[in-house]
């Protein structure tokens, strides 16, 4: 037991209290960043990076506050909600320049092995109407990982669920 190791559990309690908190307080933006195709010039898609600017403590940083909501699990609404959010913008912005944006959403190990991912992907796209086609899903090698039978069964169950009846 240390005045040090006491500090960093109040910083940590009170990160997570702010955490929990933060969705409901619409806390939470996304950042898009732009993809170009090096030879052309044109913008090929976007990826949604998540911020959290609290208003206290300021801007959080994504590798203080990521960890922790995957620890906590936190990370399975707050990734609900990114999903929806870059869905619709994605949307709105095919709506606006008359053809196809192409968006990237990086799902957490956490939100890959939780059982509701396929349906909140689903949900996502029907709620937006944005195309399936425009929608890549980035998942690290070390997600999947992680546990990979789990992953690989969740992967599966999608690729079979999103292929057309023959």
């Amino acid at each position: 037991f240390t005045k040090g190791i006491t500090t960093l559990s109040i910083e940590r309690l009170t990160l997570e209290s702010a955490l929990r908190r933060a969705l409901e307080r619409d806390q939470f933006s996304l950042h898009y960043q732009p993809k170009v195709d090096m030879v052309s010039g044109q913008i090929t898609g976007v990826e949604a990076l998540l911020r959290w600017s609290h208003p206290d403590l300021g801007s959080v940083s994504p590798a203080q506050f990521i960890p922790l909501a995957e620890e906590t699990g936190l990370i399975v609404p707050i990734g609900r909600w990114v999903l929806r959010r870059a869905c619709r913008m994605a949307y709105q912005w095919e709506q606006e320049r008359g053809h196809p944006m192409r968006i990237t959403v990086n799902l957490s190990g956490r939100q890959l092995q939780d059982p509701g991912i396929i349906d909140d992907v689903r949900a996502a796209l029907v709620d937006t109407g944005l195309d399936p086609s425009h929608l890549v899903l980035e998942i690290t090698e070390s997600m999947l990982m992680h546990n990979i039978d789990v992953s690989m069964a969740r992967l599966t169950i999608s690729m079979a669920r999103s292929t057309p009846a023959q």
